[in-house]
């Protein structure tokens, strides 16, 4: 089986996101993402994915070939992870790749089913695979930077009396007052401008998205990991 070789490829990445959380703090900085943290991002995926295939052709192995071999059935070639977007596309998924096995293993079945979008309600593995298959043959698209800004205003000493992400308040000048202070927000920023008797306290949060979408780059390359590991200790504490 291919245990050995899937323990490896995930200390490889756990490894890999080390220095990739490094040198993404430090493309943060600065404002741009280089193109060594591109690759490295690319290659963390294919291992992860590869993983997951291998634990894959191991339940194939284990489980459907030697049912299908006494079935006299074809065998199938090209075994991959099964994942779908929705139930109706993990069902056509995984019947393409391990045919029966929520009744030959119904435990095995649960494992795969239990990351899935429509079981866990993250999509992030749908995310991961769909992200990965989309560059497959080029290097990783450009990230884009994504700067999201809230704020607190309140007394001096006394903590906030308002948080908000900046823009969530539309207010007309003077119509919201803190104590005797009227709270005045920059119509360009929607946040609250530094007034006498008020204090303001802006946070600024910048993190990469994958082209073309809304998912941020190290928030799912680390839940990734966590999940593949899991899924492949799940699978070989019963194969």
């Amino acid at each position: 089986m291919r245990r050995k070789s899937i323990i490896d490829l995930v200390e490889h990445s756990k490894n890999d996101l080390v220095k990739i959380k490094s040198d993404y703090e430090a493309s943060i900085k600065e404002q741009k993402v280089s193109p060594s943290l591109q690759i490295n991002i690319k290659n963390m995926m294919e291992n992860l994915r590869s993983a997951l295939d291998y634990v894959a052709h191991d339940i194939y192995d284990k489980i459907i070939y030697p049912y299908r071999a006494t079935l006299g059935e074809k065998q199938i070639s090209d075994v991959y992870f099964p994942y779908g977007k929705d139930e109706n596309g993990f069902n056509s998924s995984i019947g393409r790749n391990l045919p029966k096995i929520s009744s030959l293993s119904p435990p095995l079945y649960s494992i795969i089913e239990r990351i899935q979008p429509h079981k866990c309600k993250n999509d992030w593995l749908y995310n991961f695979c769909t992200i990965l298959n989309q560059n497959k043959h080029n290097t990783l698209s450009p990230q884009k930077k994504n700067i999201k800004k809230s704020f607190q205003v309140g007394l001096p000493g006394k903590g906030p009396s308002i948080s908000a992400p900046a823009g969530a308040i539309i207010a007309s000048p003077g119509s919201i007052r803190i104590g005797n202070h009227p709270v005045i927000f920059d119509p360009n920023t929607g946040i609250p401008i530094q007034t006498p008797g008020l204090e303001v306290k802006v946070t600024v949060w910048v993190s990469f998205l994958f082209a073309d979408t809304l998912i941020e780059v190290l928030p799912l390359l680390q839940l990734a990991t966590k999940e593949i590991e899991q899924v492949a200790h799940d699978t070989y504490s019963l194969i």
